[in-house]
């Protein structure tokens, strides 16, 4: 299982309106120099679907492709300001699902994420699984830290 947890200094309802919003989620993407980016929204759910350039470690070359196509959903509940989140990969049989709180700290804002990844690869689904953690983990520290600077320009 994978665990994050970041401090905002801005306040709760100024965090979740940043994070919910479908064209920072799009700006962010460009950010990050994703292609292919498509944004579509359904109520409080934002869905993004783009490629993805990615360093694949050897062991998994076989399964994964240097650039991927990524869903990623995020089911927003305004009044918990909290998120389901589902990740797929396309033609990978790896998923991550878990949840984002958004909660007052303080005169700030916790963002905290939990989720798990999961791989269906016989023998080396669990190395996936772990270095899959590894880089959603970091990704989020990334996430966190454009998120930071755009939200302080404010």
């Amino acid at each position: 299982m994978g665990s994050v947890r970041f401090q905002f200094p801005q306040s709760l309802d100024s965090v979740y309106a940043f994070v919910a919003d479908p064209e920072v989620v799009r700006r962010r993407s460009v950010a990050f120099g994703d292609t292919d980016i498509q944004i579509s929204t359904t109520g409080s759910t934002v869905s993004n679907v783009r490629k993805v350039a990615a360093e694949v470690p050897s062991f998994a070359k076989k399964f994964l492709n240097p650039v991927n196509t990524v869903t990623d959903v995020k089911r927003w509940n305004p009044t918990t300001k909290s998120a389901e989140l589902a990740v797929d990969i396309q033609g990978v049989p790896v998923k991550i699902n878990g949840t984002i709180r958004l909660s007052a700290s303080g005169s700030g804002t916790e963002y905290a994420v939990d989720f798990t990844v999961s791989c269906k690869i016989p023998l080396i689904g669990g190395q996936l699984e772990k270095h899959i953690t590894g880089v959603t983990e970091e990704g989020m520290r990334k996430e966190f830290e454009w998120n930071k600077a755009e939200l302080s320009k404010g």
